[in-house]
């Protein structure tokens, strides 16, 4: 389940109690991801391409939604990378403060342009992979949803136009998670 993913990165983005997390992409992991830490007492930032995702994610309570090259608008505890853009790890890295995580939810990332040493990482800056899930993470992420009352949004499509859910998906057309219907 891809949702998981999204509740492992939060756990090794090790965010602080109270904490300000940054979400960069903001799709079908990313808002059920924002759910929970929200839910948590985790000030969210969310920062990603599309105007519709912005509004859901104010609309489900971050506390500010800009565009995905943005700088946050204040320094973050942590942040997670779902969108599978390699450009933006060093604009998330140089978004965290002094001892933050990056953690990067994406099945696959495009090329990850050279890093500055003192501008990303220097001063205890972590950067981590998130690459697979285990039984008990979904069994703690379906457990801790229901207690805090996470719903997903969804945008549905017949199965005949799988095609065309793929290709929303792509273009950053889908708000929340596509799903595809038999009847």
């Amino acid at each position: 389940m891809r949702r998981i993913i999204g509740y492992r990165a939060l756990r090794r983005a090790s965010v602080p109690p109270g904490g300000r997390l940054g979400i960069y992409g903001f799709g079908g992991s990313a808002h059920i991801t924002a759910q929970i830490a929200i839910a948590q007492g985790i000030e969210v930032h969310v920062l990603t391409r599309g105007e519709a995702a912005r509004q859901l994610a104010l609309k489900l309570g971050a506390a500010s939604a800009g565009a995905a090259y943005d700088a946050p608008p204040v320094p973050l505890d942590s942040a997670i990378l779902f969108a599978p853009v390699g450009d933006l790890v060093p604009v998330a890295l140089a978004g965290l403060a002094d001892g933050g995580t990056l953690a990067v939810a994406g099945i696959h990332l495009s090329d990850v342009p050279a890093l500055n040493y003192q501008q990303h990482l220097f001063r205890e800056r972590t950067l981590t992979s998130v690459t697979s899930n285990t039984r008990r993470d979904g069994e703690e992420l379906l457990t801790l949803a229901a207690r805090l009352g996470v719903r997903p949004t969804t945008t549905a499509y017949p199965l005949a136009r799988a095609d065309a859910a793929l290709s929303d998906l792509a273009c950053g057309r889908v708000t929340g998670a596509a799903v595809l219907h038999t009847g």
